[in-house]
């Protein structure tokens, strides 16, 4: 079944998507990129407020393709005690030293989502090639905001090509990328592992604004919610 995933930059954003039954808490800062990194004790305030309850995951900025770069920004967001930590591939070929990081930082016991990007035309055989590596996940999302939404970039064949090539290599997979309401259905008959959110859920569908409680709720009530989201929210105050 697949899940939601609302990217947060507060712990107030963060009690508001909780109370919705959201499946995973991504935590970045959106004024800075499309996996713009929010900074260490803000994320680890909104980790520590999670206290399990929910996945969680952050993302470590919209860096370069090189190797001690990825690797410090990864065992940083890491240190956070985020459960996945996501890394941008923003080029279309990738170096055997950077599939080394993530073959080490793998090892480490560290979760690693790796995303790749709709608009950069990314070559889906990369996915084969960082399941090697041992990482939890591949996502696919949109680099440049306001270009278009996610299914304006690919069509819906080639985004079932895309979770169908992930989930047979055994790995978690995501879809993002400016998603409205209306993308929502159409994606759900793909069954990614799950669908992730910010401008949607923000006021006036701008992902650099605050989240806004109504519209969680009208994402979260388009997307069925699983078993253990309905424990977590029995156990809500």
């Amino acid at each position: 079944m697949t899940g939601m995933l609302a990217s947060v930059t507060s712990v107030n954003e963060a009690e508001i998507v909780l109370g919705a039954g959201v499946d995973i808490i991504d935590i970045k800062d959106p004024s800075q990129g499309a996996l713009g990194a929010l900074n260490t004790q803000s994320a680890q305030d909104i980790v520590n407020y999670i206290d399990g309850r929910v996945m969680t995951s952050a993302t470590i900025g919209d860096l370069p393709s090189e190797p001690e770069i990825i690797s410090t920004a990864i065992t940083k967001t890491a240190s956070t005690g985020v459960d996945i930590v996501k890394a941008g591939l923003f080029e279309s070929v990738i170096d055997q030293s950077l599939l080394n990081i993530f073959r080490g930082k793998s090892e480490q016991g560290i979760e690693i989502v790796i995303v790749l990007f709709a608009d950069k035309k990314p070559d889906f055989a990369l996915i084969e090639i960082l399941a090697a590596t041992g990482i939890k996940g591949v996502m696919l999302d949109t680099a440049m905001k306001g270009n278009g939404t996610l299914r304006t970039i690919l069509n819906d064949n080639l985004l079932k090509c895309f979770v169908d090539t992930v989930q047979s290599a055994g790995l978690m997979t995501g879809l993002a990328g400016s998603l409205v309401l209306d993308d929502i259905a159409p994606l759900l008959l793909l069954n990614p592992d799950y669908l992730g959110f910010r401008g949607a859920l923000c006021r006036k569908h701008q992902r650099i604004e605050e989240i806004d409680e109504m519209s969680v709720h009208r994402v979260r009530n388009k997307i069925p919610i699983t078993s253990s989201n309905a424990t977590q929210l029995s156990a809500l105050p």
